[in-house]
């Protein structure tokens, strides 16, 4: 797996950053190990608002952030946690956003920025 996660938790909030180069043609199963660490951490913190910062290189394919979306529940992603995801290259963000729509549509409570003090101050709102 090309992708990194690190994390820090504060007081009100868990931050991650997710970093690395997406591998064409694993995606989904990179991406959900990850979210998966992600609710675990959450879990065994009782941390519900995220600040997730992507670092990502290498394009999302759109069946696969639907695949991903339609995974959430089944790795552990719980419908009370907040999710606040910053994409600062363009091109990421531009990439994911289509995830927050099919999460929203699903009930989850998530938003993209491109600022993370926008994140943060909606995250912690």
């Amino acid at each position: 797996m090309s992708l990194k996660l690190k994390q820090k938790q504060f007081r009100t909030h868990l931050r991650v950053e997710i970093s690395g180069v997406r591998t064409p043609g694993s995606e989904v199963k990179e991406s959900l190990e990850i979210w998966k660490q992600i609710a675990e951490l959450c879990n065994r913190s009782d941390h519900t608002k995220v600040l997730a910062i992507m670092k990502l290189t290498g394009r999302l394919p759109m069946d696969s952030a639907f695949q991903i979306a339609k995974s959430a529940e089944l790795i552990g992603w719980s419908r009370k946690f907040k999710l606040a995801v910053v994409a600062p290259r363009t091109v990421t963000l531009i990439n994911i956003q289509f995830s927050e729509t099919i999460l929203v549509n699903l009930g989850y409570e998530v938003k993209m920025f491109a600022s993370a003090r926008k994140a943060k101050k909606w995250l912690l709102s």
